[in-house]
């Protein structure tokens, strides 16, 4: 993995955290936030249907965009390959549903932070931002109209990092 590489999954989705998760600072943080604006919460959360080409194609993505995860995977198997999947269909899902990037991310941490002790997902701001990147780039590609357009084009370069989907 390139330096080049790290720092655009790192870069990808900081500022929309910064902006939507300034609250969420460690595990009090995470108990009390809630997301800020519900405009379509009685909508049914729906997640993206993927093919087994698609979530494959993810989840190396995720492995070759973060060494921290594919080591993940490497201790974890299966709960680690679950547990990167259903938080990138999660977060295409909440996106979708309304209320912004912010507000998609900030659910998917307090998600993710539900289900820890039985997944083992690393809780890095990092780690969210590699498996939220490729999920708009493998999972949820039509959903990149609905973040800014900044982000949009980090994700773009994430892309052409990353290569074609391998045959």
């Amino acid at each position: 993995m390139t330096v080049a590489l790290r720092g655009y999954v790192a870069a990808v989705l900081v500022l929309a955290l910064a902006i939507g998760a300034a609250g969420f600072s460690g595990s009090a943080g995470a108990q009390s936030a809630r997301p800020s604006a519900h405009p379509s919460r009685s909508t049914r959360l729906v997640a993206p249907r993927t093919t087994a080409v698609q979530d494959t194609r993810y989840l190396t993505d995720v492995a070759k965009a973060d060494p921290d995860l594919a080591t993940y995977v490497q201790q974890q198997g299966n709960v680690a390959l679950k547990a990167m999947l259903t938080d990138g269909t999660a977060f295409c899902a909440f996106l979708r549903r309304g209320g912004g990037i912010d507000n998609a991310l900030l659910a998917v941490v307090i998600g993710a932070k539900g289900v820890e002790s039985e997944t083992h997902l690393p809780a890095e701001v990092a780690t969210f931002n590699t498996l939220e990147a490729v999920a708009l780039l493998d999972l949820c590609p039509a959903e990149q109209s609905l973040v800014p357009s900044s982000v949009r084009s980090k994700i773009h370069r994430l892309g052409r990092a990353l290569g074609p989907p391998s045959t």
